[in-house]
């Protein structure tokens, strides 16, 4: 398992990132908005993956890297790319109707249609979630539903680079959350803040 000192130095990031969030506000639009609380979802899974490491609950705690990452994904495509039909839909009262309307898309189309977007701060996003997705994407799918990676680690457990490296993993989905709600808040100054974040936890991000 990780060690005690990186999970504590991890919460103070999570806590850090949060408030970072916190300082800025999502323009005005539906879609900011759902952007906005799709990005602190991300955020809360990640903290719940930290606080079941640290009761000793790693495959509990892992299955929530996938969630951690779609969350995500589903932030940045309302933003940039969802119809204004799926839109509405988050923002509408949870009813029968509602919850069985069109299964929404899931991760591949949301990255087939975020690919033809323009902007650049978006489009630096969705490069590094997909380089994600690349790396990661039959480990998230493993972790969640059991596969061969976590059941081979429940008896022995996990070792500490392993477990540190899942941290820093999810540590830097953290991250490209808190540059998402700067992109959406159209205030500069969010994002030299979220790269301040960075650079002053970057002893809790993947290693270059």
């Amino acid at each position: 398992m990780a060690s005690n000192e990186f999970l504590e130095r991890t919460a103070l990031f999570h806590k850090a990132a949060v408030t970072c969030i916190a300082s800025v506000q999502p323009e005005d639009g539906e879609r900011s908005v759902a952007a906005y609380q799709c990005a602190l979802m991300s955020i809360e899974h990640a903290s719940g993956m930290l606080a079941l490491l640290s009761m000793g609950l790693p495959n509990a705690a892992l299955a929530l890297l996938r969630p951690q990452f779609e969350t995500l994904v589903r932030g940045v495509w309302l933003l940039n790319a969802a119809d204004e039909k799926w839109v509405r839909q988050f923002h509408e009262p949870l009813t029968a109707t509602t919850e069985s309307a069109d299964r929404l898309p899931g991760v591949t189309d949301m990255f087939n249609q975020l690919a033809p977007v323009e902007s650049p701060d978006a489009q630096a996003v969705v490069s590094n979630l997909d380089q994600y997705r690349s790396l990661n994407w039959y480990a998230l799918n493993g972790f969640t539903h059991g596969g061969k990676h976590p059941m081979s680690r429940s008896a022995p457990g996990y070792s500490e680079d392993l477990a540190t490296n899942v941290v820093r993993n999810a540590n830097g989905l953290v991250c490209l959350a808190t540059q998402l709600t700067a992109i959406l808040s159209g205030d500069p100054g969010g994002m030299e803040t979220a790269r301040k974040l960075h650079g002053e936890y970057r002893d809790c991000l993947p290693l270059a």
